[in-house]
This record gives C-alpha cells, sequence and structure tokens, in this order.
C-alpha cells in the first residue's frame, strides 16, 4: 500500500508541475483529467476566480472539480463509481455549471501518511491537531484508512512536505499554488470548499489548510465576540485583530424588455476598516474606499447612443477596409444616401454663407459645469461648429446601405467642386482625401480621384474619423478633464488608419466610463479628472477590455452619500492574530458566493421593489484555517 500512496503522490506532483511551468511559459492548457472522474484546472492571475468572492482570491490557483458527465463518459480511463465518490446533483435545470465533489470524498484526503509521526517526521501533536481539525469539523468518525489513499489535498500535502525525502521528487520541491477542492456542501457544515496553501519564507515551512462553509437563509444568527473567541481557542491566541469590508452597488444595469438584455455595466464601492466594532457595522468616514467601474459600451439607458451608432459605423468602414466585405447597417433615414446628400449640396449651393446651413442640422451645445447631470444630456448632441465633411459624415452614416451608395455620393460631392457649385469651409488640420480636394478646388484645380477599390470606403472611413476625434476632444478639453497632450496617444494621425479606428474605439470607452460616472455617482470634478486620468494611462499601455474593471481611490466622506443609507451587497470581518495568513472569516451577501451549489431563491412576490438585504435570502459564509508546520 505504501509503495502505491508515494507513487501517486510523486505522479500527482510531477502533473501540477508541469501545468505550473507550462502556465509560467504562457502555455495555457485545458484542465487535466485526474482519477477517470476528477479535473484539475490551473486558474492564472487574472482569470475570473471562483474564489474572489469569497477571499478576494486572485493569484494563480489550482481547481478540482468533478468531470463533467460528458467528458466523463468519453474519458479512456474507466473505473466504476461507487457511491462514495458519485456526484450530489445540487443543480437544476440545464445550466449545470461547476460540479462538485462529494465532501467525503474531498475531505478524506487529509494527510495520508503525514498521519503517522515516524514517517513524516512531524510532531506527534501537530497531528494530533490535523487530525482533529478535519474529523471534527466534518464529523468524520471510525473512517476506514484506505478512504485516505490518493486524495488529492492528501497528495499535494505530501509532495510538499520536506521530510518526505524518501519520495522520487526533485529537491528542494517547488513550491506550487494553492489547491482548492470544490466541495458539494453534503455534511452538516455545509462545506463548499477545502483548501490547502503553503507557507513559504526561504523555504516550505508548513501549509494552511481552509475549510470554506456556505448556508443560504432569510435570518441569521452570529455575534463578533464568538468568532473572536473560537478564533483564538483555535489558534491559541490571546490577542487577534479585527477587518471590515463592506461592498454597495451603486449600479447595475437590467434589461429593460424582453428583447433587450443588460449590459454588464456595474459600478460598486469597496470600503475597509481596522477595528470591527459589530457585525454588520456601517463603514466609518475614516475607513478606505475604492470605487470599481465596469462599464460595457452602448448602455440602453446612457445619453451616448447615437455616438454609439456612429463609432459602430466606423467599425463596419473598417472592417470593410480590411476584409473588402462590408456588413452595413440598418439605414436610419427615410430617405436614401444620395438623396440626402443631393439636397444637402443643393442647399449649399443656394445659401450665401455656410454657416446658415450649419444652424440647420445642428445644435449649440451649452456647457454648464456647475451642474454635470443636467449638462449631460446637451454634451453629446452634435455640435454646433460641424464643418462640410462632419456634416456629411452625419448624413452618410445614417443612411449608407450599399457600397454603390458610397460611389454615388461621392460622384456628386467631386461633381459639384469640379464645377464650383459649392466652396465648403473645414476645421484645420485635416488630412482625409476629400479635405484635400476641397483645398485643391479653392484653387480651381483638382486631382482625379478613381472611385473604385476601396477608396471610396477609406474615404468616408477619414471623414467619420475625423469627426469622432473632434467630438471627444470637444468633451475632453470642455469640461477640464484632459489636454491634447494627454489626448495625443488616441487622436494622432501618425499611425495606420485600423490602429487609428482601434484608439478611437478605446477613447470612446473612456468617454463610457466617465459618462456612467458622471449619471449615477454625479461625483465632484476632482474625482472625475483623476478617474479620466486613470482610464488614459490604463488605454495607452493595454489593449480594449470592456470587463477590465476601472478602480479609483475615493475618500468615504466625498461619497457617504452614496452608502449610509444603503444595505451592502456584500459586508464581511475577518479576524487574523499571530501567523498571517490564519484568519477566520464571517461574510454576508445577498447573492451566492459559490457557483457550483444552487440554493432556494424567494418567488419575486417576496421581494419589494426596493429590497433591502432583509427582505431576501441570506448567503453566509465562514472560512476557518487551520495550520501545521513541517518542521
Amino acid at each position: 500500500m505504501w509503495p502505491r500512496v508515494n507513487r501517486a503522490a510523486e505522479e500527482f506532483y510531477c502533473r501540477l508541475l508541469q501545468e505550473f511551468d507550462e502556465e509560467k511559459k504562457g502555455i495555457h492548457n485545458d484542465p487535466f483529467i485526474y482519477e477517470a472522474d476528477v479535473q484539475v484546472q490551473l486558474i492564472s492571475k487574472g482569470q475570473p476566480n471562483p474564489l474572489k468572492n469569497i477571499l478576494d482570491e486572485n493569484d494563480v490557483v489550482f481547481i478540482v472539480e468533478k468531470l463533467p458527465l460528458e467528458k466523463e463518459e468519453t474519458s479512456h480511463v474507466e473505473e466504476p463509481q461507487c457511491e462514495e465518490t458519485a456526484i450530489s446533483d445540487l443543480s437544476t435545470g440545464e445550466n449545470v455549471g461547476p460540479l462538485a465533489l462529494p465532501v467525503g470524498r474531498a475531505s478524506l484526503l487529509l494527510l495520508l501518511l503525514n498521519l503517522f509521526t515516524h514517517t513524516v517526521g512531524l510532531p506527534a501533536c501537530s497531528n494530533y491537531i490535523l487530525i482533529t481539525y478535519w474529523c471534527t469539523h466534518l464529523r468524520l468518525h471510525n473512517v476506514p484508512f484506505y478512504f485516505f489513499t490518493g486524495q488529492l489535498i492528501g497528495l499535494y500535502t505530501m509532495a510538499h512536505n520536506p521530510n518526505m525525502t524518501h519520495l522520487k521528487i526533485h529537491h528542494p520541491v517547488t513550491a506550487l499554488p494553492p489547491l482548492w477542492v470544490r466541495c458539494d456542501s453534503s455534511d452538516p457544515e455545509g462545506t463548499c470548499w477545502l483548501g490547502a496553501e503553503l507557507v513559504t519564507t526561504n523555504s516550505i515551512a508548513g501549509i494552511v489548510l481552509y475549510t470554506v462553509s456556505c448556508k443560504a437563509d432569510k435570518t441569521y444568527s452570529v455575534n463578533l465576540e464568538d468568532l473572536k473567541s473560537s478564533h483564538k481557542k483555535r489558534h491559541h491566541l490571546s490577542i487577534v485583530t479585527t477587518r471590515g469590508f463592506a461592498q454597495y452597488e451603486l449600479f447595475k444595469s437590467t434589461a429593460l424588455d424582453d428583447t433587450l438584455a443588460a449590459s454588464q455595466t456595474t459600478i460598486t464601492l469597496d470600503i475597509s476598516w481596522s477595528p470591527v466594532d459589530e457585525i454588520l457595522q456601517s463603514p466609518p468616514l475614516s475607513s478606505t474606499a475604492t470605487l470599481n467601474l465596469k462599464v460595457e459600451s452602448g448602455e440602453p439607458r446612457g445619453p451616448l447612443n447615437h455616438l454609439q451608432r456612429e463609432l459602430k459605423f466606423l467599425l463596419v468602414l473598417a472592417d470593410g477596409l480590411r476584409t473588402g466585405v462590408s456588413e452595413w447597417p440598418e439605414p436610419l433615414e427615410v430617405k436614401s444616401a444620395v438623396e440626402l446628400v443631393q439636397e444637402f449640396l443643393n442647399d449649399l449651393n443656394k445659401l450665401d454663407e455656410f454657416g446658415d446651413s450649419t444652424k440647420k442640422d445642428t445644435e449649440i451645445v451649452k456647457h454648464d459645469s456647475a451642474a454635470v447631470d443636467r449638462s449631460i444630456e446637451c454634451l453629446f448632441t452634435v455640435r454646433g461648429d460641424l464643418d462640410f465633411a462632419e456634416q456629411l459624415w452625419f448624413k452618410m452614416s445614417g443612411s449608407v446601405v450599399s457600397y454603390q451608395d458610397l460611389v454615388k455620393c461621392f460622384t456628386l460631392i467631386i461633381q459639384s467642386l469640379q464645377r464650383g457649385d459649392i466652396q465648403p469651409w473645414l476645421h484645420s488640420g485635416s488630412n482625409s482625401l476629400l479635405s484635400k480636394l476641397i483645398h485643391q478646388s479653392y484653387h480651381g484645380t483638382m486631382d482625379t480621384v478613381t472611385l473604385s477599390g476601396t477608396i471610396p470606403v477609406k474615404m468616408l472611413l477619414e471623414i467619420g474619423l475625423d469627426k469622432l476625434k473632434k467630438d471627444f476632444i470637444s468633451f475632453f478639453i470642455g469640461q477640464e478633464l484632459a489636454s491634447l497632450n494627454h489626448l495625443e496617444y488616441f487622436i494622432t494621425p501618425s499611425v495606420d488608419i485600423q490602429e487609428q479606428v482601434y484608439r478611437v474605439q478605446k477613447l470612446h470607452h473612456i468617454l463610457e466610463i466617465l459618462v456612467s460616472c458622471m449619471l449615477f455617482i454625479k461625483p465632484q470634478h476632482e474625482l472625475l479628472f483623476a478617474l479620466t486620468q486613470s482610464c488614459i494611462k490604463y488605454y495607452r499601455q493595454n489593449p480594449l477590455d470592456e470587463q477590465h474593471v476601472f478602480q479609483l481611490p475615493v475618500r468615504p466622506a466625498a461619497v457617504k452619500n452614496l452608502y449610509q443609507s444603503e444595505k451592502p451587497q456584500k459586508w464581511k470581518v475577518e479576524i487574523s492574530g499571530g501567523q498571517k495568513k490564519v484568519k477566520t472569516v464571517w461574510q454576508l451577501s445577498d447573492s451566492a458566493p459559490v457557483d457550483h451549489l444552487s440554493f432556494h431563491k424567494p418567488d419575486v412576490s417576496e421581494l419589494t421593489l426596493n429590497g433591502s438585504l432583509e427582505e431576501r435570502i441570506f448567503f453566509t459564509n465562514l472560512v476557518t484555517c487551520s495550520q501545521v508546520h513541517f518542521k
């Protein structure tokens, strides 16, 4: 039996080490199968981490879970499935999601040979602590020893123990990321996760074993002093420290109807403080606070709909220029693009002054810096200083439905310029082909342009780029949020046209973030300026990412009106003392923090429109741990 256990520890460690080494090289693999019905996945830093809602975990971790049934059926390794290894199906409906291992299987792993002092080299008291902690917490009594063999956290622990020198593992052993096992919460404590994390200094000094439980109810009963006393007793401490954390949901988009899905825009406020005086304490003004914004472009309730539509049309043109194929959007105008352009040219030909025509199609933007929320509605209407090319873009972007439309429209424009019917006014600084032709027309000579191939697409794309860049400049400078130097990276014409489109798309996302903040937070200018600079810095160095959460430190006093009368979305207290990793965490939240279990959810009739935590189902988490030293 012992050689088989040793070999299992060696093989499991080597498999984990292989995954870890490949991840460091930038090779991201699918989960690997272990023992036919278990899969192990390495979650890289920055990837969605299932532990984040419990421990704010965002580092590299190994996740162990039940192999999805369809994969298990096709696995080349076939094993009879006993009752102990069967999955506890707690999910309902077709969307099963991540699958958990039965608590018995996940926990009857502890320590393997590490249970025996003469083999492991641990003091007897350490073994006693570990055995007592796991078997008492999980109510495991009179368990046959063979259940301990081949279990994953035991193998993980065994492979890292420096006393296990007889194992065929290269020494010194590489410290691997923490290992976490999904559990099905079938024990009396409701265990949903078991974890193991190494304690390292210059070498591997020990291991911290975590147990996470989760329960759902409409009531809860917990006392802070009881939690502190329990932590002191478990870890033999006389003094502990407490730290509180509260998260407030300031905005979350919801579906407006059955045909329009909710966007992924969310704005939350995270507040932390120490010490904690009582459960569900309201954060004091001396706390540390961070604003978190994740904004998806195209928020249906936002004021940027027309600008978003123009950007989408710009992307259609850029894709057409790159691939030669364009999927034209549905027109917004009743009249065709050719009709609109012809009418526009006729109007220009009749007017004595170009300025009169601008008043027909645009609105003068009135900035009101003292009332940002009221000014938003007019900030993004059409600028009052649109030149000829920009008005042309405004008409064509809502009406062009084919390549032929482009050719006909530009043919009309070029002919009008050649005949001298119009002498349109332009902003300075444009390098577009149409601008060059217009400037040449002032002197009665124009280059010959063949409207074939990609030329018509590029002509309209250039006009749109110039127009949107000026829109963004008008906003950022008009609101005193950025200077031209700050915006240079996003508006420079010195890169190729596809890169220009990409950078304008980034700038539009920054605008969406700021407008969402202005609408739902109504911050002071100082905060809005800091957010702008943070977004600009990020997008100078990173690709477009609408899932990125932009974080901004804020003073609680500056946003107290947003949270002091609200119930937190999540509230937790962390009790620690002694070793840094040894802690007890109790958390209350209004949404399930565990994605592999299903809980009873109240009917809609049970909730009020502005339902508070008291009117909803509660999710309580308790994280406890035990630390054992190898030496």
